[in-house]
């Protein structure tokens, strides 16, 4: 084992790392921007929350949620409301309904029991989703309704 460690010590040393071993942090969400209104893990709130920019919420929230901006919802997070929103970053629990006119991200933590509606979708590994999704795609500028009919996709194809 001290052979193995000499010689795992000797390639960081040449990539120019100070300490003898690389040091492995847990994945951060990462705030859109510097402006994000964030609630507590201790704290909870129930009500409707309306508005536009960005928002973090690390405890409880009951209600309905709609944003001009990005809703995260943090691991530690426990959310009962249908949530609409520009993007939607999920990293905690979620049981209500999701619109997202841009993106729904699903972190390896996160979970959704409701339906999703979104122009774009990502879910981590482990991640839990227990509903419909529809995609909505967005339309092209100058393309009409007639070409994106026209267009091939994935509804469309036949199989054997």
């Amino acid at each position: 084992m001290q052979e193995k460690r000499g010689m795992f010590d000797t390639i960081w040393g040449a990539l120019g790392s100070n300490s003898p071993e690389p040091t492995r942090q847990a994945p951060l969400m990462e705030l859109p921007t510097n402006n994000a209104f964030v609630v507590g893990e201790k704290i909870q709130i129930h009500g409707d929350l309306t508005g536009e920019g960005d928002i973090q919420l690390m405890g409880g929230f009951q209600g309905t949620i709609e944003i001009v901006g990005t809703v995260i919802i943090g691991e530690s997070a426990q959310v009962e409301a249908d949530i609409a929103a520009t993007d939607i970053i999920v990293g905690g629990h979620v049981t209500g309904n999701l619109i997202a006119s841009g993106r729904v991200n699903l972190l390896p933590t996160g979970s959704v029991t409701g339906n999703v509606k979104t122009g774009s979708i990502a879910a981590a590994e482990g991640a839990s989703l227990k509903g419909e999704i529809e995609i909505n795609r967005r339309q092209v500028p100058g393309q009409t309704e007639k070409d994106r009919a026209g267009s091939p996709s994935a509804e469309r194809l036949s199989y054997p």
